[in-house]
């Protein structure tokens, strides 16, 4: 792939994305279809066949390489303030590791609030989770999320530990909010910086989710024990307003950071398209090859 959008032109859609889709003043069924018309031409490689499949009566999304017999699987959150977004928002992204792991991602599309408010989409992580983990040896299975799909992903990896139930080998968390009780506005040259997030949006998004429970570890799981991960990786950009999130988790023992400067919150979804996130690809795919039970020999 060949990367040509200038980060300055990316950065000017970022901020196109905020006031048009991710804006507090437009109702959920607006800020859905104008995502879902964003992110609707975001295609995978040629390579990668994208099929829809039910698991564990959750609808999802799978991304698989053509002609080979995938190595593992990828779980894959995507991101939207548990609020808005699809599996079509990381088409490109998760297509690209399908190609170069030679493995399936399999990208549930869990309900989303305020329709469906907490716990409903980790419930469904959790159900798709416990399906891979029993079909394939966790040793072959990793697990991700961007965003809100990060703090699902990370939930779901806690639950698991404390039940002490099996772990998948690798944990990816890109951009990931993960403490839904601060205050964004804390931090005004931060909120400057970040040409795709609004706090006010955060905040609405926050209480459509999980109002009353904000302080719960299930629902900002840093309030809770971030200790017996799997291998995790934590990638995100220094103007992203969720930064201060990324630096709290990677004092955990297990947990590497990975920043990119001056790039924004989920910079690294936009592969073909940036430079910087073709580079945060590479960082992710080494780390899921040195975790994951996939070489082939």
């Amino acid at each position: 792939m060949s990367p040509h959008v200038p980060v300055v032109a990316a950065r000017r859609t970022a901020a196109l994305m905020r006031r048009l889709v991710l804006n507090p003043s437009l109702p959920w069924t607006k800020q859905r279809a104008r995502m879902e018309r964003a992110t609707g031409g975001i295609k995978a490689p040629k390579s990668i066949e994208v099929s829809t499949d039910v698991v564990a009566g959750v609808p999802v999304e799978v991304l698989s390489p053509i002609g080979r017999e995938p190595k593992g699987t990828l779980v894959h959150l995507h991101g939207g303030g548990f609020t808005v977004g699809s599996p079509a928002a990381v088409r490109g992204w998760a297509g690209a590791l399908a190609d170069r792991l030679g493995i399936e991602v399999v990208v549930p599309d869990y309900r989303l609030a305020p329709e469906h408010p907490f716990p409903a989409g980790l419930d469904d992580t959790e159900a798709v989770l416990a399906d891979v983990l029993a079909r394939w040896d966790p040793a072959t299975v990793a697990l991700s999320g961007d965003s809100a799909g990060a703090n699902l992903a990370l939930v779901a990896t806690q639950d698991r530990s404390k039940a002490s139930l099996s772990l998948p080998a690798a944990l990816v968390l890109l951009s990931p909010w993960l403490d839904l009780t601060v205050d964004r506005l804390d931090e005004p040259a931060l909120v400057k910086r970040d040409p795709l997030l609004n706090p006010e949006w955060l905040a609405m998004c926050a209480v459509a989710y999980a109002a009353g429970h904000l302080d719960e570890p299930r629902v900002s799981p840093l309030l809770g024990d971030v200790g017996g991960l799997p291998p995790t990786l934590v990638q995100g950009g220094s103007d992203d307003i969720l930064a201060p999130d990324a630096a709290r988790l990677s004092q955990a023992d297990g947990v590497t950071l990975s920043v990119a400067s001056p790039l924004w919150h989920d910079f690294s979804l936009q592969v073909g398209q940036l430079a910087a996130a073709e580079a945060a690809l590479e960082v992710v795919i080494e780390h899921l090859e040195r975790t994951m039970a996939i070489d082939d020999g």
